[in-house]
């Protein structure tokens, strides 16, 4: 499927723009597999236009995702990423507050962190936003969260900014809302926002909080240096941390009972996997249509 692939690209010599929808499925969806999108084609700022066209056209994202010109946006989102677009970040957060769906908008869900961190601090107040809209579905509205510890990482002046925005996620009060109060609240932890930990517990009181995600409130306490030892056996295995975030493979049923034999120390994920990349158990299918489901 992806016959050309994007290390043998020279810089293009027509429009570049045109070369995007060549390139196939990517190499990797980690931000470390990401080819230099500006260098390889000569892209600049005037592309950026054309670039967001490329990248919310619905057409390709329902298009059969066999074909090459399918994957043309996450290639132009990524572009955009590195020219440091944000005019890209508005219509970008479109796509995924309705439907945040890899079968809407294929790579958005491993890619999108990585492109707002790396777009910077100018898409703060557009996150904010994003998660304050009562329109944001839960898994655009996580994607948008676990943006935030990615973008102190590279800039830590915006600690309690982002600390702020988490904070109020974590306080809101809705039964829908239990995948972002959790997400929020692990990515406090991520950030050590012991500043944060009376709306946490508030989370944990009206039972808003997923503790496959971050942990029972003894994990968050021991975590932000509150607590030294925990005082009641451990329920459950926590899901990852947000530097390697993605989706549990576990079903809900197998996170209801009780796990007596799990470790103290949170488990950690492996390798990230793209969704649409062939599942590592050998079966031939997408890992979307297996092993992730």
């Amino acid at each position: 499927m992806n016959e050309t692939q994007v290390s043998e690209i020279r810089p293009a010599d027509t429009d570049p723009i045109q070369r995007l929808p060549t390139l196939g499925l990517p190499d990797g969806f980690a931000l470390k597999d990401w080819p230099d999108y500006p260098a390889l084609f000569g892209l600049g700022p005037d592309h950026v236009p054309a670039l967001i066209g490329l990248a919310v056209d619905p057409a390709l994202h329902q298009a059969d995702k066999e074909m090459a010109e399918s994957w043309a946006p996450t290639h132009a989102w990524r572009a955009l990423a590195q020219l440091r677009a944000e005019t890209a970040i508005a219509p970008l957060l479109k796509l995924i507050e309705k439907d945040g769906s890899e079968d809407t908008v294929p790579g958005a869900l491993d890619d999108f962190a990585d492109v707002f961190a790396t777009i910077g601090p100018a898409a703060i107040p557009y996150l904010a936003a994003f998660l304050a809209n009562p329109a944001t579905e839960p898994e655009g509205a996580t994607i948008a969260i676990v943006t935030l510890p990615k973008i102190v990482e590279q800039h830590p002046a915006c600690r309690d900014e982002c600390v702020g925005i988490l904070t109020r996620a974590v306080a809101v009060e809705s039964d829908s809302y239990v995948p972002t109060t959790s997400w929020a609240a692990a990515c406090l932890l991520d950030l050590a926002a012991v500043e944060s930990i009376d709306t946490i517990r508030a989370a944990f009181q009206r039972d808003a909080i997923d503790e496959s995600i971050c942990g029972d409130l003894e994990d968050v306490e021991i975590a932000l240096g509150l607590r030294v030892s925990r005082a009641t056996p451990k329920r459950y295995a926590m899901a990852s941390d947000m530097s390697t975030w993605k989706r549990s493979s576990l079903d809900d049923d197998e996170w209801d009972d009780p796990i007596a034999s799990m470790p103290s120390e949170p488990v950690r994920s492996a390798s990230k996997i793209g969704r649409n990349e062939p599942c590592p158990c050998g079966s031939g299918k997408k890992y979307k249509k297996c092993c992730l489901v």
